[in-house]
């Protein structure tokens, strides 16, 4: 390898680690803040006024059933967030060792792709919320549109994820043929 290129790789190396470390903080803050949303529905102390993806709703006029659906609303967001974060955790771990164009980079790629998809998803999930629990409102906004907009993101990263498998496959059959 050349030393311009060697020099780029621990660079690389470098700074996936730092975010990385940026990624465990943020993974920590998902499972926390799931936590504590899931405990204030399940009538835990905490906030009594909440709101996700343009609906809001006052968890402690919500009955048992429809605190719930809303407990279960966010512990499915806060899994997705997780599951994001996650991949991208992973995908740097790799990027930190040097294994930038690999089949696990590009499957950690391909997850994350999935994992906005499914963002998207929930977020369009929320805004059935109010036709199911009577307490809660939805506010104005372009809620659909956000949601298919993170719904296209996620498909343009499978489609990424795709082009660097195919990438990996070509390298992997040239080095046969060498």
């Amino acid at each position: 390898m050349q030393p311009e290129n060697e020099t780029r790789l621990r660079k690389i190396e470098r700074i996936s680690g730092f975010l990385r470390g940026l990624c465990k903080l943020a993974l920590s803050f998902y499972v926390a803040m799931t936590l504590v949303m899931v405990w204030s529905m399940l009538g835990g102390p905490g906030h009594d006024f909440m709101g996700a993806n343009y609906v809001n709703f006052h968890i402690h006029e919500l009955p048992a059933r429809d605190r719930l659906i809303v407990g279960a609303m966010w512990a499915a967001t806060g899994g997705i967030m997780f599951k994001a974060v996650f991949h991208i955790h992973q995908l740097l771990g790799n990027y930190s060792r040097g294994e930038i164009f690999t089949r696990e980079s590009a499957s950690q790629v391909q997850q994350w792709g999935f994992a906005w998809i499914l963002w998207g998803v929930i977020k369009l999930l929320w805004l059935g919320v109010p036709h199911i629990v009577p307490g809660a409102h939805r506010v104005a906004g372009a809620a659909e549109l956000e949601a298919l907009g993170v719904i296209f993101n996620g498909l343009i990263i499978m489609g990424f994820s795709w082009f660097t498998a195919m990438a990996v496959e070509m390298r992997e059959e040239q080095e046969l043929t060498v």
